[in-house]
C-alpha cells in the first residue's frame, strides 16, 4: 500500500515496542583524547572517537565525553560543545565539580534532520582552561529505503510519552522486552486512560510491505499483564 503516514490506534495499552526491520548504524570504537596543554588539569576524551548516524528523527546516536582532573586540588571543570548547523546536540556545555583524580562522563546524543546532505561533521569540545578543541568526527547517510522505514519518517510522534519512555524508543530496532525500561521502548504517559496512538509520517508516499508490531512481554513484565490487548492500524487516506 502506497501510504503517507500509518498509525497505531492502541486500545489497551500499558507498554509496547515497535520495530521495522532495522536500519544498522555502526559507531566507531576507538576514542579521541586532547593534548594536555602545560599548566592544564582538566582533560578530556571521547569514546567512540567517530561516530556514524542516519539522518532522521530518531536515527541519531551518542557518544560519551569524559572531563579528567589531572590535578592535585579540586577544580569547577567546564567545556563547551558546538557543532555545525547540519548537526544537532543536546547540549552545548558541561559543567562539573572534579575532586582531584576523578573524572565525569557525559553523553551526548547527536542526531541530523532528515534530508541533511550526507558527510562527515565535526563536534568540537573545548575546556575551559585549555586552547585546544577535540574533534569528534560524524560521518551522516541517508537511511536504507528498504530497511526501517519507521526511522526514515518525517515525523514520529505519540498521543502522549511517560518520562524516559519516548517515541524513538519504539522505532530504534531493538526488540528485545528485556531492555525495556533500560535503553528502549515508548510508554504513553496516561496509564488507565485510552485510546493511545503512536504516529509516523513522511513527506512522501510510501510504499509500506508489512508492519511488525512488538508488544512488551518479558519474565518482569508478562504480556499477559502488561502487553498490548487491542490495537488497530490506521492509514491517512483522503484526509481522513
Amino acid at each position: 500500500m502506497n501510504i503517507r503516514r500509518y498509525r497505531y490506534l492502541l486500545g489497551i495499552l500499558v507498554a509496547g515496542l515497535l520495530a521495522i526491520p532495522a536500519v544498522a548504524v555502526a559507531n566507531g570504537s576507538s576514542g579521541n583524547a586532547a593534548p594536555q596543554q602545560p599548566g592544564v588539569t582538566v582533560s578530556v576524551a571521547t569514546d567512540p572517537g567517530t561516530l556514524a548516524i542516519a539522518t532522521g528523527q530518531c536515527a541519531g546516536s551518542q557518544f560519551t565525553a569524559q572531563l579528567t582532573n589531572t590535578g592535585k586540588k579540586p577544580v569547577y571543570a567546564d567545556a563547551t560543545l558546538a557543532a555545525p548547523g547540519e548537526l544537532s546536540i543536546q547540549r552545548s556545555m558541561i559543567s562539573t565539580y572534579l575532586p582531584a583524580g576523578y573524572s565525569r562522563n557525559v553523553v551526548i546524543p547527536v542526531s541530523a534532520a532528515l534530508g541533511t546532505k550526507p558527510g562527515t561533521y565535526a563536534v568540537t569540545i573545548k575546556t575551559s582552561n585549555s586552547t585546544a578543541t577535540l574533534p569528534v568526527a560524524v560521518t551522516a547517510s541517508t537511511p536504507d529505503p528498504n530497511g526501517n522505514l519507521a526511522r526514515s519518517a518525517t515525523k514520529i510522534s505519540a498521543s502522549s510519552s511517560h518520562a524516559g519512555y519516548l517515541p524513538c524508543g519504539a522505532v530504534d530496532g531493538d526488540t528485545d522486552s528485556d531492555h525495556w525500561a533500560t535503553t528502549t521502548g515508548w510508554n504513553d504517559g496516561t496509564s488507565g486512560g485510552w485510546p493511545d496512538w503512536f504516529e509516523l509520517d513522511w513527506s512522501n508516499a510510501q510504499t509500506i510491505g508489512r508492519v511488525d508490531l512488538f508488544t512488551l512481554n518479558s519474565t518482569k513484565y508478562p504480556a499477559a499483564k502488561y502487553g498490548l490487548k487491542d490495537y488497530d492500524v490506521q492509514v491517512l487516506s483522503g484526509g481522513q
